[in-house]
């Protein structure tokens, strides 16, 4: 009778087990030895620029101040800000007549591919320039056309021999006092990730 009760009992409560978990075994790779922090190297350059004619000139400054860079140069794809007057004319002189209601420079005249005109007014890749020449059409109150495109293009930037973090601090502040505007300065292993090949 003893042992029908208890496997009549085990039979309606049965035991429960305990399910341990096995250890979970996870490889996670060594990081890279970089090197203690203070005897990290440091790099200076400049932003990217796309106008060689100032890219001629901060090289210049560069040569008067004994300093010898190198001019990293590569294509990359560049934002290009487009600004057109929305109408299109028949003829070149149509255009020519519409050029002067224009009170700004560097104002084109373009040929499209279907035979018309058009006035270009105004191509710039520098959001700084793009920017003032909308703040000079939107003065004039005329219509006009804005877009964007994504152009490749040369683009250049001066590169400065690895230093110490305080000889890079000092050497950024001098090229900025230069005119170029907010030199970038970082560690080298972060500088040759992003241009490790391009030199």
């Amino acid at each position: 009778m003893l042992v029908l009760g208890w496997l009549a009992w085990t039979a309606w409560f049965p035991p429960e087990f305990a399910h341990e978990q096995s250890d979970v075994r996870v490889f996670i790779p060594e990081r890279p030895n970089l090197g203690s922090l203070e005897h990290e190297k440091w790099r200076v350059f400049t932003k990217r620029m796309v106008w060689k004619k100032a890219v001629d000139e901060l090289q210049a400054k560069f040569k008067e101040h004994n300093m010898d860079p190198i001019i990293l140069e590569r294509r990359e794809a560049v934002q290009l800000h487009v600004f057109d007057d929305p109408r299109t004319f028949v003829s070149n002189a149509e255009a020519q007549a519409a050029l002067k209601e224009w009170k700004i420079d560097s104002v084109d005249i373009l040929r499209r591919k279907d035979g018309k005109y058009m006035l270009g007014l105004g191509r710039f890749f520098l959001p700084e320039y793009a920017k003032l020449r909308q703040e000079a059409l939107q003065a004039l109150k005329k219509p006009f056309k804005y877009s964007q495109e994504t152009k490749i293009i040369p683009t250049y930037r001066f590169i400065f021999p690895a230093l110490s973090e305080k000889e890079a601090e000092v050497l950024w502040k001098n090229i900025q006092d230069m005119g170029a505007i907010n030199p970038v300065m970082m560690t080298e292993n972060e500088f040759n990730a992003l241009f490790v090949g391009g030199m």
